[in-house]
């Protein structure tokens, strides 16, 4: 008798539990990183890159990217892997007209030399 009893009241305490229950979770940041978040997102723009070089053999990026280094030092440069490949794309150009110029210099000295919309980092300024 006593279990049934035991039973029952834990069946009633149950039914008057309400059966939603609602919580707020408030979290609290340092400043500094949604200012590092937008000071991030505020060095990309959109703009044009150059792909010079692909392959699936690292060393051959790596001698197009020296190549292109000893070339135009101050022109910074990327490697990319997409499997299997490595991708080797310069520059970080705002007009396609400064992508089509370094494009014309460069024809026939690399692989590939095929211009790239895509998001860029905001140009150096020396």
């Amino acid at each position: 008798m006593k279990t049934t009893k035991s039973i029952a009241l834990i069946f009633v305490l149950f039914s008057l539990m309400p059966r939603h229950i609602e919580a707020q979770i408030n979290i609290q940041a340092d400043e500094r990183i949604e200012q590092q978040i937008t000071k991030k997102a505020t060095k990309q723009m959109s703009g044009y890159r150059l792909q010079i070089c692909f392959d699936s053999d690292k060393t051959v990026i790596d001698e197009a990217r020296n190549r292109f280094i000893g070339m135009y030092p101050k022109i910074d440069t990327y490697v990319t892997f997409e499997a299997p490949n490595f991708n080797l794309m310069v520059g970080d150009f705002r007009t396609l007209i400064e992508a089509e110029k370094i494009q014309s210099q460069i024809h026939g000295q690399f692989t590939i030399v095929i211009v790239h919309k895509t998001q860029i980092n905001l140009p150096r300024i020396d």
